[in-house]
């Protein structure tokens, strides 16, 4: 009788093949759950090239604190290309041999020859024949590991502070925004603003690692100053309307270190602000580091932008000779289609008298931001967001909707 042996007798095969070319195989771990290294030896590579092809997610695994761990099956999967499909209860037919089995006589010229390359054929004419034909137009299963098309919401939350577009690749991001703030100028003057602003941002792909980002916003602002009426005549505030396209802020960013066991990841920005409305202009850079701990980010930021033309008279105008700017924040993936961000910024702004005279406006500036990124439709996004300003005797609150749009 013709003795037959599984795949799994390819084992047996490796030992004379590795003989006779000389390479040495490092043990491999049998567990359902393997670490770097036994992923490496798994698949006969540097654990190196294994990590990196973790982290950019084109090999499935998990993070476990600073950990890489793989599922045996899971790999094996993805080396294969696609999930393996069977053929459950059918019998072979007569003479035929049953699919995923070598023949007594191809194992024996295996061993006696070293041959592995002469096998290989063979199985790969025995996995087709073990895969059910099929039925109609289907589409091909999806390979286990390739990095997603689909960015997550995690990943758009994280835009400019951990994750930046791939080469080619686009966003645009159209937001609105509603602020109530309040100040007391004198103690018989209180001043009312209501602002809706509108902005556009474009972020491009100039290749890995190299991302442009142009933003344009918009104000329409209504100001009332309430006086006491001993001293006005009346109770009627003075309303005054101020409708303007801000300047543009344009920046290039790219990723100085990528993150790893023990690392955390470092994107550094040159930034400009170019004067297409009011007429501010500055130039500046910034940095970025932030560190995983699945399934939550944390990031913090610090940016320095230089005016080259400050107009402190002008109120259309923002920009300060120094402004300096820090940033604390995290993101928690709820799933891949809703996260949560908070945000604590702080400013510091060289600010000066308007006329020389008068008292310059407050200097530094704390704002907390709660937001979250959710995810509409493949490449489609929505986040809302509220941002209070803390500290300080007056009040101030922005109301915000940003549609970012990936293609």
């Amino acid at each position: 009788m013709s003795r037959v042996v599984t795949l799994a007798a390819l084992a047996a095969v490796g030992a004379p093949w590795a003989a006779s070319t000389g390479a040495t195989a490092a043990p491999v771990s049998q567990h359902e759950v393997l670490d770097l290294d036994e992923a490496a030896a798994l698949l006969r590579v540097n654990p190196a090239t294994v990590r990196a092809m973790a982290e950019t997610q084109r090999l499935p695994a998990r993070r476990v604190g600073d950990a890489w761990r793989f599922s045996r099956a899971a790999v094996l999967d993805w080396l294969k290309g696609e999930q393996a499909a069977g053929i459950p209860g059918a019998a072979p037919a007569a003479g035929a041999m049953s699919p995923g089995l070598l023949s007594s006589r191809e194992l024996s010229a295996t061993n006696a020859r070293g041959a592995m390359p002469e096998v290989l054929p063979r199985l790969a004419q025995l996995d087709a024949a073990a895969k059910p034909a099929p039925s109609g137009p289907q589409a091909p299963p999806p390979t286990v590991g390739e990095r997603p098309t689909i960015r997550s919401a995690e990943e758009i939350a994280l835009r400019d502070q951990r994750v930046l577009l791939r080469a080619r690749a686009a966003t645009l991001d159209v937001g609105v925004s509603y602020s109530h703030s309040e100040q007391t100028l004198f103690p018989v003057v209180r001043e009312e603003q209501r602002t809706v602003g509108a902005s556009a941002t474009v972020r491009y792909g100039l290749r890995e690692d190299l991302q442009l980002t142009l933003r344009v916003p918009g104000v329409w602002r209504r100001t009332a100053t309430y006086a006491d009426a001993t001293i006005t005549g009346t109770t009627a505030p003075r309303i005054t309307h101020d409708n303007y396209v801000a300047d543009a802020a344009v920046s290039l960013l790219g990723v100085a270190m990528r993150e790893a066991a023990g690392r955390p990841n470092v994107i550094w920005s040159l930034d400009g602000v170019v004067p297409t409305g009011a007429g501010d202009r500055g130039v500046g850079t910034g940095t970025v580091i932030a560190k995983s701990f699945d399934p939550a980010v944390i990031f913090a930021g610090f940016s320095y932008l230089h005016g080259l033309s400050v107009e402190p008279g002008d109120s259309r105008r923002s920009l300060a000779k120094h402004n300096l700017g820090a940033s604390l924040g995290y993101t928690y993936a709820l799933n891949d289609s809703l996260a949560l961000s908070s945000l604590f910024v702080a400013t510091y702004r060289t600010s000066r008298s308007a006329d020389g005279t008068s008292i310059p406006p407050s200097r530094e500036r704390y704002q907390l931001q709660l937001g979250m990124t959710w995810m509409l439709a493949p490449g489609l996004f929505m986040e809302p967001a509220v941002a209070m300003r803390i500290g300080g005797p007056n009040p101030d609150l922005t109301f915000s909707l940003n549609v970012p749009y990936s293609f």
